[in-house]
């Protein structure tokens, strides 16, 4: 393996912490600084914020000063962040708590780059499995992180979770040392003046990223209102850090075979995949609300969101071409992010309406719908590749 592949592969890992820590602990912390309860998932929405506001310009800048300085300076976002997060904490300001996010979502910015990234270093046939061995890196995230969390929070009794945020700096820092590994290739220096057009009449640009922002729309949605629900029936943090981490590794334990189902059955089929697996994780939720219904529903989720999110992403990248990519790879991170954060607000807005099994019942209509668009544009697909040439 490259070792500029180890590098992405690990740096992934030190991000999907701070994701852990974010999505476990952000809207507790939020209840406790907040003015108002409603307000609780604000700072993590706004993380989805700063991703949002940044993802394209960090596209183009990218293809303009190259891969290594513009990941490095998320990382570096994600340090401070974790920084005024402590400091949040220690003051009691949500407004510096909201500052601190908005910096973290540049650093969640950056990270979608990374299996790009590794994509860029990568034949033709093993563009799926790079983008898998850089997803799997999370996986030292979701195994080691709840237990790592722990432990950090022991290190300050008061005030509680500061250690956890101590963590997410270290790691970070990690993740801005590994990143200088990266070559910095400088691909268009005029990136912002190519044309947007040719790309965006793709029907497979246009589907990778619906598939790509839908998939990170349903995830983010359960992930962000699961531990309120389970904070809501009295389940510890403890036990909510667990449910998340488990929900981690369904997201990145199927890495290692998925990019490889993809190179040989192609993106379309491993997104149906996902929208079934999808399907599965809303009837666990809806069958029972006790610990093990969260645990294989988020589980399952994680799986959905594996397959959907890397065959998305295969189905966009074909479509654009090399001076296309900062544009074009802008656009679609950026759609992607907006879902994010449609997701995480309206999560915190839905589950003072409905429950978390209501919730479900809402994802398995959406699910329906989308499986039907990706079946018209496969037969669609099929039907024009089998047209005799004139």
């Amino acid at each position: 393996m490259p070792t500029k592949i180890i590098a992405l592969a690990v740096a992934q890992s030190c991000y999907w912490f701070a994701v852990l820590i974010g999505v476990s602990l952000s809207a507790i912390i939020g209840v406790k600084l907040a003015p108002h309860p409603s307000l609780a998932t604000l700072p993590f929405g706004l993380v989805s914020l700063g991703a949002l506001l940044s993802t394209y310009q960090l596209s183009i800048f990218m293809q303009q000063r190259g891969r290594r300085l513009g990941l490095r300076l998320g990382a570096l976002a994600g340090t401070s962040s974790a920084l005024l997060c402590m400091a949040s904490i220690y003051f009691e300001s949500f407004n510096l708590f909201c500052l601190a996010s908005l910096l973290m979502g540049i650093y969640q910015a950056s990270s979608v780059f990374y299996r790009l990234a590794a994509m860029d270093e990568a034949p033709e046939d093993k563009k799926g499995s790079v983008m898998g061995w850089v997803l799997s890196g999370s996986l030292l995230a979701a195994i080691l992180g709840p237990s790592l969390a722990k432990v950090a929070n022991q290190w300050f009794s008061d005030p509680e979770y500061l250690g956890a945020y101590l963590f997410v700096g270290i790691f970070a820092s990690i993740a801005f040392l590994l990143l200088g590994k990266l070559s910095n290739p400088v691909v268009n220096k005029s990136a912002s003046a190519v044309t947007t057009r040719h790309f965006l009449k793709h029907s497979g640009y246009r589907m990778g990223v619906l598939n790509t922002a839908f998939g990170q729309f349903i995830m983010m949605l359960m992930m962000v209102v699961t531990p309120l629900a389970m904070h809501s029936h009295h389940y510890t943090t403890d036990q909510g850090i667990s449910v998340i981490g488990w929900h981690i590794i369904g997201m990145f334990l199927p890495s290692f075979v998925s990019g490889k189902l993809i190179d040989r059955f192609g993106s379309g089929a491993i997104a149906m995949a996902g929208l079934a697996v999808f399907a599965f994780s809303t009837l666990a939720a809806i069958s029972g609300m006790v610990l093990l219904n969260y645990y294989v529903s988020l589980f399952l989720l994680g799986i959905g969101w594996n397959f959907l999110y890397m065959s998305g992403t295969g189905q966009y990248s074909a479509a654009i071409e090399e001076a296309e990519k900062g544009k074009g790879q802008g656009i679609a991170e950026l759609i992607v992010a907006f879902s994010s954060i449609v997701a995480v607000i309206g999560g915190g807005v839905l589950i003072n309406w409905f429950d978390w099994q209501q919730l479900n019942y809402g994802v398995l209509v959406l699910l329906a719908i989308m499986g039907v668009l990706n079946w018209i544009v496969r037969c669609v697909s099929r039907d024009s590749s089998s047209r005799p040439v004139q």
